[in-house]
């Protein structure tokens, strides 16, 4: 859980402070840490200059205070006055170190984890830009030393352009921390700040990593949070929201200007508690019966919190995971039960897992991501070794395959498994592996995820010419649910983005832009496997260029039984629905080109398909099918 904290008054350096600190401050700071932990908060905070001015009488009061019973000091803000140099390559740094050794020696005769490097004036670059952040980054890792010697670690504090010029923003800061690699060295995350100065709450999670302490205020006047004066209210729940997503769980110290400390102590704190709430429950009535269906459900109140891995209802419990300012469950319950979901942290079913992988497959090294569940490899992203990337082949958990990958056959070798192909860019053949063909070049694998209730990556792929001159880019996310495999979906939403001029798709058979091939004894011709779509087309002249929802592939090979693959369009794809090229041999691809005609992204625009595949071992009727198009269509998870 996150705790609240509060910086009392009286520091030098606060905005409602005074320039002189106190002869003996050491009765404020036990007085007011001691009200502020009367009335409900879990730490407090105080500014360097107290402690600096301390007598050894009074630190040994204070120590003996603490001892007796902890005031709950967690931070220490406003280490270093205004008036110094600390990135002044000049300067004589000799005394700026010694106070820091001092305050740290301080802190850790209190116990207080962390100190903050904010101190604006005092860091400023003053337009000495290299030298004086070099001397400032010198500075921070020798005072880092002394610190971690003492158990401290110094958290920087990104400021406002109108109090520093260096550590401004979250991402300047955050990059610097990283680079800096010094465990003693980490970030702090100021609300105030961020809204000044117009940051996009939602970075806090880009560096939730690194970050240790955090303050809050309201944003223009750095007043209590909740304050009527605020400029935008929405800013720190908003800021409250992506701490609890990000999975913070440090503490959260309003630093402001108080008209009333203890009154407005008190206020703030209902207020902290308000926005800062994690849901506990979601609800939801179906509206058509669902089998282990990925469901997202907003709470009505609160925050989902980051480590949220089941929802349960009577002794129910399904998989769950945050999903933007919800939850995804994975949810079975029948049409019209309204049920109310208890978030928990129990795991259930073999959650599934992918991560990057190097095989050797065919006799290459092939670089992949694998997407298991558990030990059983439902299928591999193959990133390279070929001329365009391929998910697949794609099986069961007892490693019965849906698809083909056959490096060796002569028919048809282009399709491998679920790919990502069109046969006319620019004039350029992207679907076939003919003289003269293009290429599809991976160049990236990131946002790797693994959840409770899916995994997932996304892929950036450079479509080439057969002389490496750049046609389009693709980035192309791929999901994978913690379902059984009597169902399991993979969901693949592929853009693509005129980086290189405009991008024509020509009104080609070859394509899809997404295609599969199926395993031979799936096949209509030679195998098993039955052709239908969601009007009730059947066989392959009742669905081969005809516009459906969706379509299915299902046979039952012998010593295998029931496997079926079917793909749903989605309504926001272009003129949907769509046409599919589906053919007896086994190609199952989704196809406007040929069938509508061709299209261009006009350059600097995008265009995004979206389609969920479902591998099933298990038959299901076309009203069953059309029930889970339905709830894919109508409760999109990435609305």
């Amino acid at each position: 859980m996150i705790q609240f904290s509060c910086c009392i008054p009286g520091g030098s350096l606060m905005p409602e402070g005074v320039r002189e600190v106190p002869d003996s401050p050491a009765g404020q700071i036990v007085e007011k840490c001691r009200y502020l932990l009367s009335v409900g908060y879990d730490r407090t905070e105080c500014a360097g200059g107290m402690l600096f001015g301390l007598t050894p009488e009074d630190l040994d009061y204070l120590v003996e205070e603490n001892d007796k019973s902890s005031l709950g000091l967690v931070a220490v803000n406003s280490l270093f006055p205004w008036e110094y140099h600390l990135a002044d390559p000049h300067a004589d740094h000799t005394p700026y170190y010694e106070r820091a050794v001092k305050l740290f020696s301080i802190m850790q005769k209190l116990r207080i984890p962390y100190a903050v490097f904010g101190s604006g004036g005092a860091r400023s670059l003053r337009g000495n830009t290299i030298d004086g952040y070099n001397t400032l980054r010198i500075y921070l890792n020798e005072i880092a030393r002394a610190a971690a010697e003492r158990g401290i670690t110094i958290v920087i504090e990104p400021l406002r352009r109108a109090e520093t010029d260096v550590f401004v923003t979250v991402p300047e800061s955050g990059e610097a921390v990283r680079a800096m690699d010094n465990e003693a060295i980490r970030l702090l995350y100021d609300a105030f700040h961020m809204a000044e100065e117009k940051t996009d709450p939602s970075c806090a999670r880009d560096y939730i990593d690194i970050v240790r302490h955090c303050h809050i205020a309201e944003s223009p006047k750095r007043s209590a949070p909740g304050s009527e004066d605020s400029a935008d209210l929405s800013y720190n729940r908003r800021f409250a929201a992506e701490l609890i997503r990000g999975g913070y769980r440090g503490a959260v110290s309003i630093e402001c200007g108080f008209h009333d400390f203890k009154a407005e102590a008190v206020s703030s704190l209902a207020y902290l508690r308000e926005i800062f709430a994690e849901a506990e429950t979601v609800t939801c009535t179906p509206v058509r019966d669902l089998i282990e269906e990925p469901v997202y459900l907003k709470p009505e109140r609160g925050t989902v919190p980051a480590d949220i891995t089941s929802a349960s209802v009577n002794g129910r419990v399904f998989p769950a995971s945050p999903w933007k300012d919800g939850v995804l469950v994975i949810l079975t319950a029948k049409k019209g039960e309204a049920v109310t979901l208890t978030l928990g942290r129990e795991q259930v079913g073999r959650a599934p897992t992918a991560a990057r992988a190097w095989h050797p497959l065919y006799d290459r090294k092939i670089g992949t991501v694998d997407v298991k569940f558990g030990d059983s490899l439902f299928g591999s992203y193959v990133c390279c070794g070929f001329d365009k990337p391929f998910f697949g082949p794609v099986a069961d958990d007892g490693g019965n395959v849906f698809t083909r990958v056959d490096p060796d056959t002569r028919e048809h070798p282009h399709q491998r498994s679920v790919f990502i192909g069109v046969g006319d860019v620019n004039g350029v053949d992207c679907w076939n592996e003919v003289p003269g063909h293009g290429c599809v070049r991976n160049q990236t694998v990131e946002n790797i995820k693994q959840e409770a209730a899916y995994a997932s990556f996304t892929v950036g792929n450079v479509w080439e010419d057969a002389d490496g001159k750049p046609l389009v880019r693709e980035t192309s996310t791929y999901t994978v649910y913690n379902q059984s495999d009597a169902c399991r979906a993979l969901d693949a939403e592929v853009t693509f983005r005129a980086d290189y001029g405009d991008v024509t798709f020509g009104p080609t058979k070859e394509a899809g832009p997404l295609g599969i091939r199926l395993r031979d004894e799936l096949r209509a011709d030679i195998g098993c496997g039955c052709l239908t779509n969601s009007w009730g087309g059947v066989g392959e002249g009742e669905c081969w260029g005809h516009a459906a929802e969706w379509c299915d592939y299902y046979g039952e090979p012998a010593g295998i039984g029931p496997m079926g693959v079917t793909v749903f369009d989605n309504e926001r794809n272009e003129r949907f629905p769509t046409a599919w090229h589906i053919r007896s041999y086994g190609l199952f691809a989704a196809n406007n080109l040929y069938f509508k005609g061709g299209l261009t992204i006009k350059d600097g625009e995008t265009l995004t398909y979206r389609f969920r595949i479902l591998f099933r071992r298990r038959p299901m009727s076309r009203e069953e099918l059309s029930d889970r198009f339905v709830l894919y269509t109508l409760c999109p998870l990435d609305k």
